[in-house]
């Protein structure tokens, strides 16, 4: 028997030398196998099995790879932020401190340049720049799953953008920029400028010099007039709606090449209003007892108004293109132009 045993460890320690396991295989003679060609590797680009990044908005992949950063900085009162957010979902807020603090989730480390200093010392333009940028390439640019921003009220901001969704809250000046997402801002007490190239924009509860834009996106402004006076308004969009509500400025000039625009206010004494649309509908409602001069440009059988007017002059054009001057109530010396080429123009009353 001890013979036998010492047989079959020998079989099993042959198995594992020559690579098989089986020890059915072990226990048999089997006839050594012949040798086969050596398989052909098939070369595949590096990309081969590799699955595809993720969608424009999903910004999963990129933020795997970024970590969680905070830093803050004491600065003066009335600071002016220059930031560059190149992707993510941004927050800026006010608060009541001399300082300024920024929140990474998901991004890169950063630093703050202080690029100026008031006469006390204390900085009175800061910025944020990325120190794992490449040399020379958008050093100036953070990122970030989430971004956070507190600073003083008393702030002016400079902001660009590319792909991120920005919501800026009780800053003193705003001047945004950015190629894609929506900018939503609020409460801004001397002056908002912003262009969203793929987005749109809304204003809510700002004043001062008002002056907005996009290429592919709605404009939609509530509770807007002027911090001082001269104070006008601007907001053009190439495809998508202008909607205004209780915007005050006395200097209104509104376009939209393929949109809607919709106004709710009121016609004050001494102002110009523009609005116009190329392929579009503009609609005002305004309160019954509204005067001014109007001029409008409009397809035969596109106008209509709840207010009376009386057409002083008017003009027909090839295409039946009509322009009329006419008292809107009982006239006044505010202008209110009005065109559409290819929509409807309507005027109801409030």
């Amino acid at each position: 028997m001890t013979h036998i045993f010492q047989k079959f460890i020998l079989a099993v320690l042959a198995a594992a030398i020559t690579g098989s396991f089986s020890l059915g295989v072990a226990a048999q003679a089997t006839p050594k196998p012949e040798p086969t060609a050596k398989p052909k590797i098939k070369t595949q680009p590096p990309d081969a099995g590799v699955p595809p990044p993720p969608a424009r908005h999903d910004y999963k992949y990129k933020y795997s790879r970024g970590g969680t950063y905070e830093k803050a900085i004491a600065v003066a009162p009335n600071i002016n932020l220059t930031l560059c957010v190149t992707e993510g979902n941004l927050r800026i807020n006010s608060w009541n401190r001399s300082e300024v603090r920024v929140y990474v989730e998901g991004g890169p480390k950063f630093a703050f340049k202080v690029v100026d200093k008031g006469p006390d010392g204390r900085p009175v333009w800061i910025s944020a720049m990325n120190l794992q940028a490449t040399p020379g390439v958008n050093a100036e640019c953070i990122w970030g799953e989430t971004v956070e921003v507190d600073a003083p009220a008393g702030t002016s901001l400079k902001l660009t953008g590319k792909e991120i969704n920005a919501q800026v809250d009780g800053m003193r000046k705003v001047n945004v920029k950015t190629v894609g997402g929506d900018i939503s801002l609020r409460n801004i007490k001397e002056g908002v400028s912003a262009y969203a190239g793929e987005g749109g924009v809304t204003v809510e509860e700002s004043w001062g010099q008002v002056n907005l834009e996009t290429t592919n996106g709605n404009i939609v402004v509530v509770d807007s007039g002027p911090s001082d006076i001269g104070d006008t308004f601007r907001a053009k969009t190439n495809s998508g709606a202008v909607s205004l509500t209780r915007v005050t400025h006395r200097a209104l000039d509104v376009s939209s090449i393929s949109g809607s625009v919709l106004f709710n206010g009121e016609i004050k004494s001494g102002g110009t209003y523009t609005f116009g649309t190329t392929n579009g509908t503009i609609r005002l409602a305004l309160p019954s007892a509204t005067g001014c001069k109007l001029a409008a440009t409009f397809r035969s059988g596109s106008f209509a108004s709840e207010l009376p007017f009386k057409i002083e002059t008017m003009n027909v054009a090839p295409g039946d293109l009509k322009s009329i001057v006419a008292k809107l109530g009982g006239g006044g010396d505010a202008v209110l132009r009005l065109s559409a080429f290819a929509g409807l123009i309507g005027i109801k009353k409030q």
